[in-house]
C-alpha cells in the first residue's frame, strides 16, 4: 500500500486494470472532452479504474463537477459518485462544502442528483450544515423535483437524523404527514422505507 495526497492507494494485480491503464494513457485522454460526449454506464466504469490506478487524476475529475458545461459537471459528478463509493476518504470536508453549495446553486437536476449520491457516501461534517437540511427539506416535499432527487434527500435527512437525534421527530412528522395521494409511487416507496427506518433506530 502507498500514499499520494494523503490517499491511500494500492497495488492493482489484475492484468486489466492494467491494460486499461495503458490504453487511455496511450490516447494522451483528455478528461474534459470525453465527458462533453454522451456517455454509457461501462465507459464511466472504465474512467473510475482509471483514476483509481492514477489517483493524481482524481483532482482533475473532482475539479471538472464545477465545469460551465452543466452536461460535463453532472457526468464528472457521476464519475466521483463512483469514486465515494468505494474510496469516501478522498473526499475532505472542505469538499463536503463545496459539493454541498453546488447542489443548492445549481438547477440541474443530474448535476444535483450526482452531488447528493457523493455526499451520502461521505461522513458528516461537525457542525452540520444548517443549508443542507433546508434544501433537502425543500426537495423533498417539491413536486418539482425528481423522485430520485426527493428519495436521495430523505436518504441524507435520515443519515443527518443518525448524527443529531433533535431533527428526527421534525423528519417522523413530516413523513408520516404527507398526503401519499399528492406524491408519486415512487415517492411513497421511499417514505415508508425511511419511516421503518427512523421508527426502527
Amino acid at each position: 500500500m502507498t500514499s499520494f495526497s494523503g490517499r491511500n492507494t494500492y497495488v492493482i494485480k489484475i492484468p486489466y486494470f492494467k491494460v486499461l491503464s495503458y490504453i487511455l494513457k496511450a490516447l494522451d485522454m483528455d478528461y474534459r472532452e470525453q465527458l462533453i460526449h454522451p456517455l454509457s454506464r461501462l465507459f464511466i466504469d472504465q474512467l473510475v479504474l482509471e483514476i483509481l490506478v492514477n489517483p493524481t487524476d482524481m483532482d482533475v475529475i473532482y475539479m471538472l463537477i464545477y465545469d460551465s458545461n452543466e452536461k460535463v459537471a453532472w457526468r464528472a459528478a457521476w464519475a466521483c459518485q463512483k469514486i465515494s463509493e468505494k474510496y469516501p476518504g478522498w473526499f475532505t470536508g472542505n469538499q463536503f462544502m463545496e459539493i454541498t453549495s453546488l447542489a443548492i446553486s445549481s438547477s440541474h437536476q443530474g448535476l444535483r442528483r450526482g452531488c447528493l449520491s457523493i455526499l451520502l457516501n461521505l461522513s458528516i461534517p461537525d457542525p452540520i450544515p444548517v443549508e443542507l437540511i433546508n434544501a433537502c427539506f425543500e426537495w423533498m416535499a417539491s413536486k418539482k423535483s425528481s423522485i430520485s432527487i426527493q428519495a436521495l434527500s430523505m436518504k441524507m435527512l435520515y443519515r443527518i437524523c443518525r448524527v443529531e437525534s433533535g431533527f428526527k421527530p421534525e423528519l417522523i412528522a413530516y413523513l408520516e404527514n404527507a398526503d401519499s395521494c399528492e406524491y408519486s409511487i415512487g415517492f411513497n416507496t421511499a417514505r415508508k422505507n425511511i419511516l421503518k427506518l427512523l421508527i426502527s433506530n
